[in-house]
């Protein structure tokens, strides 16, 4: 059977942040141009509401991107470049960073990991040392230790707002500015009433769900979606869930709040209320056209509808 006969569903891509230098993200807005071209030569990008029923080939694969957490460097960076070259997009955007002078708990840590000049820091009276070759243990160290407090996130974010040093002590407003900040409201309503573009929650303080109590997980989910759907005047009903950390409640609640789908990240066995996708981390295209060759030989499951001795496909993007 030959590749482009063989019909596939589609791939959804996940990336994050596009900023335009990039201490602490291996994609900036140079390379993701070159992505955004390699994809428009060799795929197929639809819109979310064409994922139930676009079907794309092994050589030509429907692709749906999506971004998540919401930094405005999204909506100055990623989002001219899909303009530029006609290419739809979901924004999945957390609420909290949308807020001047506020960012996200784990934004702070890559910020600490890239940038910090100090030998330490100190959280519940315990140093963590964050000095040369001890760096990436310690930053390990301190997000273990932070992610054990509760109630989750309250105790978290007023550990680092009460007891780590100021984001803004050891990061210029610059690097903040184009790695770290949301969205402005204006922003995140431009790109909602764009009609290339979609709005998508996930949720206030970008926390794990699971590690919430019900009524909190509740709160993170719901706030947002009120609070996207009043800056962006549209309806919000897709979601994707932070760190794709979810369970049955948490679904059910997604359900309840009235969400149509969600997205999530490589294979799961809690519901089918989760679109996979795949992560893109890499500035390379090569690693990206490895990803979407791979991806789809594993949906489709080559080595059960291919017969022996037939086209089994190449690659099927050119570099």
């Amino acid at each position: 059977m030959a590749a482009e006969t063989i019909s596939t569903s589609p791939l959804v891509l996940m990336y994050h942040g596009v900023p335009r230098g990039g201490r602490a993200q291996a994609i900036n807005g140079r390379a993701f141009e070159r992505h955004v071209l390699f994809l428009k030569r060799n795929c197929t990008l639809i819109r979310p509401e064409q994922y139930a029923s676009a079907r794309g080939s092994l050589r030509h694969p429907a692709v749906l991107l999506t971004f998540d957490d919401g930094f405005r460097n999204l909506a100055e960076v990623a989002a001219p470049i899909l303009r530029r070259y006609d290419v739809p997009a979901v924004f999945f955007v957390s609420s909290r960073h949308c807020t001047p002078g506020k960012y996200l708990w784990f934004s702070y840590l890559k910020m600490l990991a890239a940038c910090f000049p100090g030998e330490g820091v100190t959280l519940n009276g315990k140093f963590v040392r964050l000095q040369g070759t001890q760096r990436r243990a310690g930053i390990r160290q301190l997000t273990s230790m932070l992610l054990a407090l509760e109630p989750h996130p309250h105790a978290m974010y007023a550990a680092i707002d009460n007891q780590l040093p100021p984001i803004e002590s050891f990061v210029s407003q610059a690097v903040l500015a184009d790695e770290c900040a949301g969205m402005t409201e204006d922003q995140v309503r431009e790109l909602g009433q764009d009609p290339l573009f979609t709005i998508g929650g996930h949720t206030v303080d970008h926390p794990y769900l699971t590690r919430c109590d019900a009524r909190e997980a509740e709160r993170q989910i719901s706030e947002n979606k009120v609070w996207l759907e009043r800056v962006t005047r549209r309806p919000c009903d897709l979601f994707a869930y932070p760190l794709a950390d979810f369970n049955s409640n948490i679904v059910e609640q997604c359900r309840r709040i009235r969400f149509h789908q969600a997205f999530g990240v490589e294979p799961n066995d809690v519901s089918d209320f989760a679109i996979r996708r795949v992560g893109i981390y890499s500035a390379s295209r090569m690693v990206l056209a490895a990803k979407l060759f791979y991806r789809h030989c594993l949906t489709t499951q080559l080595s059960a509808n291919l017969r022996p001795g037939r086209d089994t496909a190449a690659s099927p993007v050119a570099h």
